[in-house]
């Protein structure tokens, strides 16, 4: 049953469906599948990203199955998970189960998604009573050939070396103290790569009706910091897909946000710095080169919502 699944999920990968609002970067025309995996361009990075995930249940499950559809056929260098990865109150140590029914199980068994798989802390993974450092810890003690959380803020790279093409800031934004503060500028100050990603789980801007914006109240602290310094804000928690885009903020940023992993989904408001939205579950997709990053949106069952390509 599952290899038929999978099966119709990749004949309907590259197609397009309409749906959602918004208005600049539309959806794009609808093309017919690709039986064959498209040749990546030279010298990319490819990734999935969503979060809002550790369900355990059949909607985790359906991202999962799109997500390796997805890796299958266009290609991922890894993973990146936007938080809340253990509902509803996290994980309670390295050996607690949800381990393993809602992380190896689900992700483990497919083979596209046996790759690097980083994450950033969520709300769920944070408050009393989760274990945050066991998240940590599993990575630490290699728990897991995939799982990649060193610290609660880190950054990574990629390809390996020098200069990177990509590079992502994975921050906490349950407390994004001043440690936090000075670990991200030296980061950035020290980044050679073309594109730089700030992750986190809480969104600054936000089109949806569970969550106000910044509701950690981490901006004032990190805008100067990031103002005209990086390309995209990456965030879960509003359990939507939206791509917003502020004029009134002046750094010129894009937020996505991709709560779309499996837990409940949210509704949605107008809002004018909206370009697309759309309440479905789903998986997030970027491809980076030295002159642009383009940025896909796939539904669970298989069709490509939205699409748009950033360029320096």
């Amino acid at each position: 049953m599952k290899k038929a699944v999978l099966c119709c999920l990749a004949l309907l990968l590259l197609s397009s469906a309409p749906g959602g609002c918004g208005g600049e970067g539309v959806p794009p025309e609808p093309s017919p599948p690709s039986p064959l995996p498209p040749t990546p361009a030279p010298n990319s990075v490819r990734f999935f990203t969503f979060g809002d995930w550790g369900t355990g249940d059949a909607n985790q499950i359906a991202v999962a199955n799109e997500a390796q559809a997805v890796c299958q056929f266009l290609g991922c260098d890894f993973g990146l998970f936007l938080g809340d990865n253990f509902y509803t109150t996290g994980v309670s140590s390295v050996d607690d189960p949800q381990w393993q029914t809602k992380y190896q199980d689900v992700y483990g068994i497919l083979p596209a998604l046996r790759i690097p798989l980083y994450a950033v802390l969520g709300n769920h993974d944070w408050d009393v009573p989760a274990n945050p450092q066991a998240e940590v810890d599993f990575d630490l003690l290699d728990r897991d050939e995939f799982w990649r959380m060193p610290a609660f803020n880190y950054s990574f790279a990629s390809p390996a070396g020098a200069p990177p093409l990509l590079e992502v800031f994975v921050i906490n934004s349950n407390l994004f103290d001043a440690a936090a503060q000075v670990s991200l500028r030296d980061a950035l100050d020290a980044s050679t790569a073309s594109w730089k990603i700030v992750a986190f789980h809480h969104p600054i801007f936000d089109n949806g009706t569970a969550h106000p914006d910044d509701e950690k109240g981490i901006y004032p602290a990190l805008k100067p910091l990031i103002c005209g310094r990086v390309d995209l804000l990456l965030s879960g928690h509003e359990h939507i897909f939206s791509h917003l885009r502020d004029p009134n903020d002046g750094c010129g940023y894009d937020q996505l946000i991709v709560g779309t992993g499996g837990r409940v989904l949210h509704s949605m408001t107008a809002d004018p710095r909206v370009l697309y939205t759309e309440a479905t579950f789903g998986v997030g997709y970027f491809e980076a080169t030295a002159d642009d990053v383009t940025f896909r949106f796939f539904r669970a069952t298989g069709e490509q919502a939205y699409s748009f390509t950033r360029t320096h």
